[in-house]
């Protein structure tokens, strides 16, 4: 089997391993999952910055920036109150900022971003077990109850 063969039998492997994990994760492991991603891709812009390798460095801000406009999206506003609407402020304000980074190449504001999801993430994965068990239908049934 040639290099060329064995690389894209693993990036399909990989592909469909990330399928599955979707596929079978409940709402807070999804919402886990889009902030190690944030994450990852905001570390490997920073390095590629500090390289002045701008080609990887905009392929990573931009997968960055699709994950934090996912988390934005996701944000219900009409249920969640003021809670959610500062935590949409966050992604947005960290969403336009990263913007800034990818025009600026400035490590100095892709830190502050990073410092933020990273702390989100740290608070999301401090979440009580029974929380992070809920299913998408049970949280859609508590949901419609109120």
């Amino acid at each position: 089997m040639n290099l060329a063969l064995k690389r894209q039998f693993t990036k399909q492997y990989a592909n469909n391993y990330v399928e599955t994990a979707v596929s079978e994760a409940t709402p807070h492991k999804l919402v886990e999952m889009l902030y190690d991603g944030a994450i990852k891709n905001m570390n490997l812009a920073k390095v590629f910055i500090e390289q002045k390798n701008y080609e990887k460095k905009a392929e990573h801000i931009n997968k960055a920036l699709a994950i934090l406009n996912a988390l934005r999206a996701g944000v219900d506003l009409k249920k969640g109150g003021d809670v959610a609407q500062n935590l949409y402020d966050l992604y947005d304000y960290c969403y336009r900022t990263l913007f800034k980074v990818s025009a600026q190449n400035d490590v100095k504001l892709l830190d502050e971003v990073l410092a933020h999801i990273a702390g989100l993430s740290d608070a999301w994965r401090k979440m009580p077990d029974n929380f992070k068990r809920i299913s998408k239908e049970q949280l859609e049934k508590v949901s419609s109850m109120k």
